[in-house]
């Protein structure tokens, strides 16, 4: 194990990532930043027992895809880890796709997580990904919660390289000369993720005078203390419930009452969440008024009756 991978394995072994005994599905795209999370973790056993299992994902999109799951076949063959290939030909040409095909994946790591009796699911997300998704949240009107979007540790999922920059991860991969696959997909700028890393991010990033990566991590850092506060501060129950009450919503200051209702319509299935939706309904609370109702997607509807604040399908 070389220094760069001993320092991600006291990382995870103080932040508790990983223990002796584990049983791990890694999900293994071929990338680099999938490849050197495989990589790391079977080093990792020289110091500590861990059980791994791979997962890839073929989803059927691209002409290179066979060619990918060949590779990482004959990878696991001379780690002996074994791994797993689940292939679908259901996505191509459907709306809203690369959300599908994430919750696809998600959906069959959990699936295969308990069929195999594993403990956690490893996934290769870094320093890159963060500040990406930082800024496309904050594009979208996102709160100052959304500053903390990718979690390292949210049982099952760990995500041991989330602080690591895309390039230390090239770097490592190289000085272990272990090849990994590019995916073309990902130099274009059809989709808004790829806009904003390709064109976006480096333009950001000669503004910040090459300092964009530390200056993001450290919004991140303050995002998850104001999480962790909120936490102790609101009880899951007050939004993880059937409905919410007026008088308690408007317990809470703005910013956390509206942090509130956007947890409520997580807990309800609403994972496309317009701010200016969850500030119209603070509104309609702090009005006080009954007989109101707003229409969310796809056919979903959140009203308010009696004071109380309710969300089902629209009639």
């Amino acid at each position: 194990m070389n220094r760069f991978g001993y320092q991600i394995y006291k990382t995870c072994i103080t932040e508790g990532l990983i223990r002796h005994g584990d049983k791990i599905i890694v999900s293994l795209s071929g990338g680099i930043d999938s490849m050197s999370l495989c990589c790391l973790l079977s080093e990792f056993r020289e110091k500590i027992d861990l059980e791994l299992h791979w997962v890839h994902f073929n989803h059927g999109l691209r002409s290179e895809s066979e060619n990918e799951a060949l590779f990482i076949r004959d990878l696991s063959r001379k780690k002996g880890i074994p791994v797993s290939i689940i292939k679908t030909d259901r996505l191509s040409g459907q709306k809203d796709m690369q959300n599908k095909a994430r919750q696809w994946r998600y959906e069959n790591l959990n699936r295969i997580m308990i069929q195999q009796g594993f403990d956690k699911i490893a996934l290769g997300h870094h320093l890159n990904d963060l500040t990406e998704t930082q800024i496309w949240r904050m594009l979208r009107g996102g709160s100052l919660f959304s500053f903390n979007p990718i979690q390292m540790k949210g049982l099952p999922y760990i995500r041991p390289l989330i602080h690591t920059p895309k390039r230390d991860l090239e770097k490592y991969l190289n000085e272990i000369n272990q090849d990994w696959c590019e995916d073309a997909s990902n130099s274009g700028s059809d989709y808004t993720r790829n806009l904003i890393r390709n064109e976006l991010m480096p333009i950001l990033q000669a503004c910040a005078g090459g300092k964009l990566e530390e200056k993001l991590l450290a919004l991140d850092h303050d995002a998850r203390l104001l999480k962790e506060f909120f936490q102790e501060q609101v009880p899951e129950e007050h939004y993880q419930c059937d409905s919410l009450q007026y008088s308690q919503i408007l317990t809470y200051p703005p910013l956390f009452a509206c942090e509130l209702i956007h947890r409520y319509l997580i807990y309800h299935g609403q994972t496309e969440i317009n701010r200016a939706n969850v500030e119209l309904i603070f509104k309609q609370i702090k009005s006080k008024r009954g007989n109101w109702s707003i229409d969310l997607k796809e056919g979903v509807q959140i009203s308010g009756h009696h004071k109380l604040v309710t969300i089902g399908k629209k009639l």
